[in-house]
């Protein structure tokens, strides 16, 4: 009686048993999801769940014996045999015998209409930007995925442009053929065609367009491409975009919309993972100087004092204190001192291997760690900058310039030595070339 009522409703209706097998599905199920009843029939539903995720979720929430109540109306995506994807209204729920054991489980299934698609696409976007446990990496991938869903083109793609090449930052790609990091010539990817655009542009057909001859389609046969410029801070940073090497339905003005939306999300997220970045950055640099402060120079003498362990590789500290710091300040006031300390820095930076790191731990006091250096090696480092510094008179005023002296300390990391008893060797070489006559370097040990 039931299956006779069934088989002419025009959802799509999914009866399984306790392990959520199939044991019934109707016409309308074989018309909506392409595949034959006996093609069903024993399987389990995660056959039809476009994402597993949401199969394991629906089955902690509704599809098990312990549920209390009835039917519930919800939206899922789902996946055709032919591995198209939509979204679809359900109903569905516990079914209970008439001595009101559990049963089975049933499921009506009708596709939404665009209007609930577009509603249920901008939930998820809400719940992916709200989520508090992905980072903003993860809430990008998140967003693609989510595009590509909607729009049903499965290569998904966000991009920085710099200058005339195209840095794939995040994609979504199927088969693999596109990875974070992959460039491209800017001229050769349809994303051109949408930073002259300035919006979102799509083409649902390319062999049908005048984009037939774009290189491309000639280069990649996609034939269907909807994307955004993504801009933060006010410049041009990327393009977000999405595409396919089938055709699709044409892109209505809605979903140029959604586009900008889909764009705009991520170009916020960018936004706010740079501002982070230069406060992460902030909180390791000296605002006088701009070299490592303190807390960021200890930082790299500590990875520096591992990697050498285990590459077995000298490492040396050479610790800096300008002589006579305190006559400027008094002389030029602290302007000037500050003004003099910059310029150092500057001398510092200047006489630096690209492997070296320069740091000041306050006031007027300062530190070179040294990888792959031995102690020839540092003393030829301070040699250069005594030889630099006395070339170099230091601006501590609009109108005058200044020869300073430092004096420094050398040491070489011991074996097991750990930064304390490094740098308490170091600190002693350093107060031993100040009591000495400053404008010398003495080297621990020695």
């Amino acid at each position: 009686m039931l299956a006779d009522i069934f088989n002419q409703l025009p959802e799509a209706v999914v009866v399984a048993d306790m392990s959520r097998r199939v044991v019934y599905a109707n016409p309308a199920t074989e018309r909506l999801f392409g595949y034959c009843r006996s093609e069903m029939i024993g399987q389990r539903t995660s056959l039809f769940y476009a994402h597993s995720e949401d199969f394991n979720e629906q089955g902690e929430q509704r599809y098990n014996p312990n549920v209390n109540g009835g039917m519930d109306n919800y939206r899922m995506s789902y996946r055709c045999a032919d591995g198209s994807v939509f979204l679809a209204h359900t109903c569905g729920g516990l079914l209970r015998d008439l001595e009101g054991k559990p049963s089975g489980y049933i499921a009506l299934v009708r596709p939404s209409r665009p209007m609930e698609k577009s509603i249920d696409t901008l939930q998820r976007l809400h719940a992916i930007s709200a989520n508090p446990a992905l980072d903003r990496g993860a809430r990008i991938d998140a967003i693609l995925a989510l595009g590509a869903s909607h729009f049903d083109l499965p290569l998904a793609i966000q991009s920085r442009i710099d200058g005339e090449q195209y840095l794939v930052e995040h994609c979504v790609s199927p088969d693999g053929a596109v990875v974070p990091g992959a460039r491209f010539d800017l001229p050769g990817t349809y994303c051109v065609t949408t930073l002259r655009a300035g919006r979102p542009v799509g083409f649902h057909h390319t062999a049908q367009s005048e984009l037939k001859k774009h290189p491309c389609y000639l280069n990649f046969g996609l034939e269907s491409y909807i994307g955004s410029p993504i801009h933060v801070g006010g410049r041009v940073y990327g393009t977000l975009n999405f595409s396919s090497p089938e055709p699709c339905s044409p892109f209505t003005p809605d979903d140029l919309i959604f586009m900008q939306l889909l764009a705009d999300t991520v170009g916020h997220e960018i936004h706010e993972r740079e501002m982070n970045d230069q406060l992460r950055a902030l909180a390791r640099t000296d605002e006088l100087t701009g070299l490592a402060n303190r807390r960021a120079i200890m930082e790299t003498l500590e990875w520096q004092i591992a990697r050498a362990r285990r590459s077995g590789l000298p490492l040396c500290v050479l610790s800096m204190d300008l002589d006579h710091f305190k006559q400027v300040n008094d002389t030029w006031g602290h302007a000037g001192g500050d003004s003099a300390l910059r310029a150092f820095a500057r001398v510092l930076v200047r006489s630096c291997r690209e492997v070296d790191r320069c740091g000041r731990l306050g006031g007027e006091e300062f530190i070179m760690v040294l990888p792959d250096t031995d102690l020839d090696g540092g003393r030829a480092v301070a040699e250069r900058l005594y030889d630099t510094m006395a070339a170099t008179p230091l601006q501590v005023s609009d109108q005058d310039r200044i020869t300073m002296t430092f004096s420094a300390g050398l040491a070489l990391l011991r074996p097991e030595e750990t930064v304390a008893p490094l740098l308490h060797r170091v600190d002693a070489a350093l107060y031993q070339a100040k009591n000495s006559g400053r404008n010398r370097l003495c080297v621990a040990g020695d």
